[in-house]
C-alpha cells in the first residue's frame, strides 16, 4: 500500500471517530431527563462505541489491507446482540403504551395499573376520564353500568377505535338481575370480552400469567403471548411442592359467599350448603356475609387461611350457564392450593376448561349431600388419593400456585386486590391493542344478543 493512501486511511479514520465523539456529546444532551436506569444502559452502549472507535483507530494506524468505511457500520451490527434489541424493543413498546377509556368507573376500587410484562402485552394506560375519548386506542362499556342513554359519541369516533363489551356476570345474571336488552347494541360493539372462551377477548377469571396455559387447554393456541410453552414441573419437584402445601392443611372445607339471597341460584346455593352440614353432617366454615367468620378481602390473607383447607366449595350464583367459572374456582380453589367442589355449571363443561381430574362435582353424586359427604371424609383420610387432585400441576405450560409456583417476574403476580382477577381481561385487550388488531380488524359484533345468549345452554336462562 502506497504512503499516500496510508495517510489518506489515516485521516478518514480520524474523521469517523470525531463524527462518534459528536454523536455520543448530542446522544447525551438528547437523554439527559431520561431515569436513572437508562442512562445506566445507555452508559454501556456508549463505552461499547468508544471502544469501538478506538479499535478502529488502531487498526487503521497499523492496517497494510484494504477496506471500506462502511466496515464500521458492519462492525457495529454484528456486535450488537439479540438481548440488547429485544431490550429496544421493549423499551420501546413501554414508550408507546396505548390507552384504554373505561367509560364508566366499576364499583370495585381496583388499581389500573396494568403490568408492563409480555404476558399484559407490555401494559397500557387505563383512563376513566371522558376527555381522553378521542385518543383512546379502546373504550370499554361495562355490562352492569351501561345504558342507552349515555353512549360515546359515535360522530367523533375514531375509525381505528375499539369499542368493547365487557361482562364478568353469567348470562343467567344479566337476565334476571339486571334485564338487559342487548339487541340495542347489535352492530355497535367491535369486541366481546365476557369468560367464556367464544369471547373475542378472553375475561375467564384467571390469572393472566395462565392465559397461555388457558388458550392451550380451549384450542386458541395462535393466540398466546409467549412463543413457548413453560416446560412442566418434574415429579420430584411435584413432590416437593405436594408435601410443603400438605404441612399447612388442618380443616375440611371453607367457603367465601355474600351474595346469599340475590338471584335464585344463589338462594339454592345457600340451602345446599345448609344441607351439607345439616343432613351431611359435615362441617364448612363460612366466610362472609353468608357465614359468621370474618376474613380480610387481602389476597396475602384470604389464601393463606384458605390453603389451610383441603376442600373449597366452589358455589356458583346461577345453575348450568356454560363455563361460568369464577375465582371461587381458579383462584380460591386452584390458586390457593384447595381442592374445589363445584357446584353451577354442569361437570361436562367444567371438564372443557379445568384442568382435569382437578375437582369434584356434585353431579358424581346426583346433588346427594350424605353421598358426597361420605366421599370426603374418605378422601381426608387417604393421602394418596387426595394427591391424584394436584397432579395436573405437572402439565405442560404455567398456573401459578401460592406460596409455590408464583410467577418469575414481581409485576406478573397476584396483587393484593381480590378483584385481581378482572386483570386478565385488560391484560389480552392490551396484547390484542399493542398488536394492531384495532387498526386491522374493521369488523363490528352484528348480533350481541345472539353472540352471548346464543350458545347458552337454556336450562340456565330459563
Amino acid at each position: 500500500m502506497s504512503r499516500f493512501k496510508r495517510k489518506l486511511l489515516q485521516i478518514l479514520a480520524v474523521l469517523l471517530a470525531f463524527l462518534f465523539v459528536v454523536y455520543l456529546l448530542l446522544y447525551r444532551k438528547l437523554i439527559s431527563t431520561k431515569s436513572k436506569s437508562n442512562l445506566a444502559k445507555i452508559s454501556q452502549r456508549d463505552k461499547f462505541l468508544a471502544k469501538l472507535v478506538e479499535n478502529f483507530r488502531h487498526n487503521a494506524r497499523a492496517s497494510t489491507t484494504r477496506f471500506h468505511p462502511t466496515d464500521v457500520l458492519q462492525t457495529v451490527a454484528s456486535n450488537i446482540s439479540e438481548s440488547s434489541i429485544e431490550n429496544s424493543q421493549r423499551d420501546k413498546i413501554s414508550r408507546k403504551r396505548p390507552k384504554i377509556l373505561l367509560w364508566k368507573p366499576i364499583p370495585q376500587n381496583l388499581n389500573w395499573t396494568l403490568p408492563r410484562t409480555e404476558m399484559c402485552g407490555f401494559g397500557c394506560d387505563i383512563t376513566t376520564n371522558r376527555s381522553e375519548y378521542t385518543n383512546s386506542d379502546a373504550v370499554v362499556l361495562y355490562m352492569i353500568s351501561m345504558t342507552p342513554y349515555d353512549l360515546p359519541n359515535s360522530k367523533i369516533r375514531r375509525p381505528d377505535q375499539a369499542f368493547v363489551w365487557w361482562c364478568h356476570e353469567s348470562t343467567s345474571t344479566v337476565v334476571e338481575a339486571y334485564y338487559k336488552n342487548l339487541r340495542q347494541y347489535n352492530g355497535y360493539f367491535n369486541w366481546t370480552m365476557h369468560y367464556r372462551k367464544d369471547s373475542n377477548i378472553t375475561a375467564a377469571f384467571i390469572p393472566h400469567t395462565a392465559r397461555d396455559w388457558y388458550f392451550d387447554r380451549v384450542g386458541r393456541t395462535a393466540e398466546k403471548s409467549l412463543r413457548e410453552s413453560k416446560q412442566a414441573i418434574t415429579k420430584i419437584q411435584f413432590e416437593k411442592m405436594f408435601r410443603d402445601l400438605m404441612k399447612v392443611k388442618k380443616k375440611s372445607a371453607a367457603w367465601v359467599a355474600t351474595d346469599c339471597n340475590y338471584v335464585e341460584g344463589a338462594i339454592i346455593r345457600r340451602q345446599y350448603v345448609n344441607s351439607i352440614e345439616k343432613d351431611g353432617n359435615y362441617s364448612v366454615d363460612i366466610y362472609g356475609g353468608c357465614g359468621n367468620k370474618k376474613l380480610a378481602m387481602r389476597s396475602s390473607v384470604m389464601y393463606d387461611v384458605l390453603r389451610r383447607y383441603k376442600f373449597y366449595l366452589a358455589f356458583e350464583n346461577t345453575q348450568f350457564c356454560r363455563e361460568y367459572l369464577t375465582e371461587k374456582f381458579w383462584y380460591n380453589s386452584l390458586y390457593a392450593g384447595v381442592v374445589p367442589i363445584v357446584w353451577g355449571p354442569s361437570k361436562a363443561t367444567v371438564q372443557e376448561i379445568a384442568p382435569p381430574n382437578s375437582f369434584i362435582h356434585v353431579e358424581d353424586f346426583n346433588y346427594d349431600v350424605k353421598k358426597l359427604t361420605k366421599f370426603l371424609r374418605k378422601l381426608e383420610k387417604n393421602k394418596k388419593a387426595y394427591k391424584e387432585y394436584f397432579k395436573w400441576w405437572m402439565m405442560p405450560g404455567f398456573y401459578p400456585i401460592y406460596k409455590l409456583r408464583e410467577a418469575e417476574d414481581p409485576e406478573d403476580r397476584v396483587g393484593e386486590s381480590v378483584f385481581q382477577f378482572e386483570v386478565n381481561g385488560f391484560c389480552h385487550l392490551c396484547k390484542m391493542l399493542h398488536e394492531k388488531r384495532h387498526k386491522t380488524t374493521h369488523w363490528a359484533v352484528s348480533d350481541l344478543h345472539q353472540a352471548f345468549y346464543g350458545p347458552e345452554d337454556l336450562r340456565c336462562l330459563y
